[in-house]
């Protein structure tokens, strides 16, 4: 017996001692977070470089100083940030950028009819180039919780709200020293009595303890730890502080892929406003959301949440915080979710992206207090936005049966910057509130027809080859029924109107996206040679190794085939898109900084082949749509539309800019529209507000010729001709003989003969 009892006495002693040095440790090592533990993460968009030639109109540049918060002023500018507007000039005084070293600078836009002729110092009268305006903050993250909101203090939270809480989850904070013996006890009987931690008698203390310092998981343990760190956190600090912190750091659910931490965040992620701004409905909300954040989300169960929401209004009535017109008024309130896509970010999936890439490139997790660099354009971000929800609208609007009950139409859009890569708009979805699936990168489509132009580009780089047959733009190919021996059987692939042609040029095969040419086309080429280009281009992923290939049978990214179209317009140079220009540290240290880098996959002369071609695909083809639809300016595109129609697609390019555009459901559902119909009015609306009308041409490298020819016999055009056309050839593959169906005249004999052109 007295050696059960020295036993028992060495273990009370042993536990306490452990409980001690625990506690001691605590002490030392717990403390509580304040605000600026924790600097924002910030995120910007590029800089805006301005340059002589650009219109103030097109370059939005208005709209840039307004989100800056520039301020028009009628006198002289006399202050950063300040910017004057007149008919034959305007006058900024850019603020300076440090991180970018961009001085703050006054500067004089010259005008002629809305376009900047020169850019001068206000200061000396020197023209100045390059200049640029200061990047616009998109977004700033607090770590993994990606919070965007300010830290708090408690005299800043309105005192409805604090007295709710205390009343719902700890109303004898004030008196307790952190551990609730009453709620201890009616915890223990109800865990006793079940036979397992059922329900919890945490104090708020201990609640704050457990989210900052251990993990959910409810065990004994856990809550002993717990308990101590409270009894730690009441003994180091006042109950305001702790309070404080609390209202600041509690959980409260996720919106998308944020996770919401503290009222003041609560506030502005489900209801658009301040915390000073809710009214006692929204306050019994996020109160009730504490014993279950995601299981009280207004945003997942509106229903539940309610119900929650009108158990707090109750008690608060039982308790005469409110009266009984206050309380019938409460309740029958709706429940009013404004989750405002501006409150996550400016670029929702572009920030997801980022964020990714960011610790793909610098292998660790961003620091407090770092500063992202990227390459989005706040300005086009807002308008691929736009377009892309007013294009769906349009669509559902036109196609009844496009709107479905049980599946939304989707689409999305991205920008790249043709010289650099740099990704200037993301959209990867209709409504990141809803879905937070990024449709630019994570889904993979066939892409159909839009695979084709790079089946030519494959033929007309067997030039190269001194072995291989010379393919040009006026080369002839059969249109005509043909069945080909595939590993499943026979296949006779079939134009999308069930037509033949017969014998076509290459141009006319790729303006129509006509199937048949394309596939015999690839039958020459071989499908390793097309397979090695698109992944030269950048397409990520297997490609079918068989005839399919030519009609896009392999699934793609809509940001990769995007990025190869890319590489057409920069003259065969493939860059990897890219978000990021660089990442400091909060004291401006650099951390990364992008190297571009460039390879040339294809010759020039090839790829501006191909762009010729597309640029047909506008002029007379199957896009010839975007020009009704106002697109004006030197453009290159091509419609792109899956095998029953479950994908629309469209992507075109000017020398600048590079933009791509998918329409289709999730489920894969057939939209049943063409890429035409579908994809590129959405495609049209956008890129007629960042492409300048009177934008340059494409460039024409050295090695390429041109030559009038007969569009029906791909030979030189003679006079008697009915149709003549000037296409494009590298410089030795172009035609030599003259129209044999339509024959020569004087002057055509006279030309051959002396070998003129």
């Amino acid at each position: 017996m007295k050696k059960s009892l020295l036993l028992a006495l060495l273990i009370i002693v042993l536990a306490g001692l452990a409980l001690g040095i625990y506690g001691a440790a605590s002490f030392a090592g717990l403390t509580l977070p304040k605000g600026e533990d924790h600097p924002p993460v910030l995120v910007y968009g590029a800089p805006y470089l301005l340059v002589p030639g650009m219109r103030i109109e097109g370059a939005h540049l208005l709209e840039r100083l307004d989100r800056l918060n520039y301020r028009l002023v009628v006198d002289e500018v006399r202050s950063p940030g300040e910017y004057r507007l007149e008919p034959d000039h305007v006058d900024i005084f850019l603020r300076g950028f440090p991180d970018l070293q961009l001085p703050a600078t006054k500067i004089g836009l010259g005008l002629q009819e809305g376009q900047v002729t020169t850019i001068t110092s206000l200061e000396s009268g020197d023209e100045m180039f390059p200049v640029s305006i200061e990047p616009q903050l998109i977004s700033g993250l607090r770590g993994s919780s990606r919070q965007v909101r300010e830290w708090l203090p408690l005299d800043r939270i309105p005192k409805e709200l604090v007295d709710t809480l205390l009343l719902i989850e700890d109303r004898r904070f004030f008196t307790h020293v952190g551990i609730d013996p009453v709620a201890v006890g009616r915890a223990l009987w109800a865990n006793l009595t079940k036979g397992g931690v059922v329900q919890g008698g945490s104090t708020i203390t201990q609640q704050l303890a457990k989210n900052l310092f251990y993990s959910p998981q409810r065990t004994w343990t856990r809550k002993l730890k717990e308990s101590i760190a409270a009894l730690v956190l009441e003994a180091k600090y006042r109950k305001a502080e702790i309070l404080e912190s609390y209202l600041n750091e509690i959980y409260l659910g996720q919106v998308g892929s944020v996770s919401v931490y503290g009222v003041g965040e609560a506030a502005h992620r489900f209801f658009g406003k301040s915390v000073q701004e809710l009214s006692i409905d929204e306050i019994a909300m996020i109160v009730g959301m504490v014993k279950g954040p995601n299981t009280y989300s207004p945003v997942r169960n509106p229903a539940v949440a309610k119900d929650r929401r009108n158990a707090v209004l109750q008690r608060l009535k039982e308790e005469n915080r409110l009266s009984e017109a206050q309380w019938t008024v409460a309740v029958n309130q709706p429940i009013r979710v404004v989750v405002s896509q501006a409150s996550l970010a400016d670029a929702p999936y572009f920030v997801d992206y980022l964020l990714y890439q960011s610790e793909e490139m610098t292998g660790r997790a961003l620091p407090d207090g770092a500063r992202i660099y990227t390459t989005l354009d706040p300005v086009l971000q807002r308008l691929a936005q736009d377009a892309l929800s007013s294009g769906l609208a349009k669509l559902e609007a036109a196609y009844p049966a496009l709107k479905r009950k049980d599946e939304v139409l989707q689409g999305a859009l991205v920008a790249l910057d043709v010289r650099t890569g740099g990704i200037l708009a993301m959209v990867g979805g209709r409504d990141y509130r809803q879905s937070q699936f990024n449709r630019v990168i994570q889904a993979r489509r066939q892409p159909g027809s839009l695979f084709k132009p790079l089946v030519y580009l494959a033929a007309f780089e067997m030039g190269k080859d001194p072995a291989g047959q010379a393919m040009t733009p006026a080369s002839l190919v059969a249109d005509e029924p043909v069945t080909f021996e595939s590993g499943t059987g026979q296949w006779s692939p079939q134009n999308y109107d069930h037509r033949f042609r017969g014998k076509v040029t290459f141009r006319t095969a790729l303006e129509q996206s006509l199937n048949v040419p394309a596939v015999r086309i690839a039958q020459r080429v071989g499908t390793k040679r097309i397979a090695q280009v698109a992944h030269d281009l950048g397409i990520q992923g297997p490609l079918a190794d068989n005839l399919s290939i030519a009609l896009g049978s392999a699934a793609v990214s809509l940001l990769d085939i995007t990025a190869a179209y890319a590489a057409l317009a920069q003259g065969g140079i493939a860059i990897a898109p890219m978000p990021l220009r660089e990442i400091v540290s909060s004291e401006g240290t650099p951390l990364w900084h992008n190297t571009t880098q460039r390879h040339q996959v294809v010759s020039r002369a090839s790829a501006y082949l191909v762009t010729s071609l597309l640029k047909g695909v506008i002029e007379r083809g199957t896009a010839v749509k975007a020009k009704a639809l106002g697109l004006r300016g030197p453009v290159a595109g091509k419609t792109g539309t899956t095998d029953g129609y479950r994908d629309a697609w469209f992507i075109g390019y000017s020398p600048e800019i590079v933009i791509g555009v998918w329409v289709g459901f999730d489920d894969e559902h057939p939209v049943k529209l063409t890429g035409s119909q579908a994809a590129l009015p959405i495609w049209t609306e956008f890129a007629r507000q960042v492409i300048s009308p009177d934008g340059v041409d494409f460039d024409v490298p050295s090695g390429v010729v041109a030559r009038e020819v007969d569009p029906q016999t791909g030979q030189l055009a003679t006079s008697k001709c009915p149709e003549r056309f000037s296409e494009v050839f590298v410089e030795g593959t172009e035609p030599t003989v003259y129209c044999e169906v339509h024959g020569e005249g004087l002057w055509d004999r006279l030309k051959r003969s002396f070998g003129f052109f």
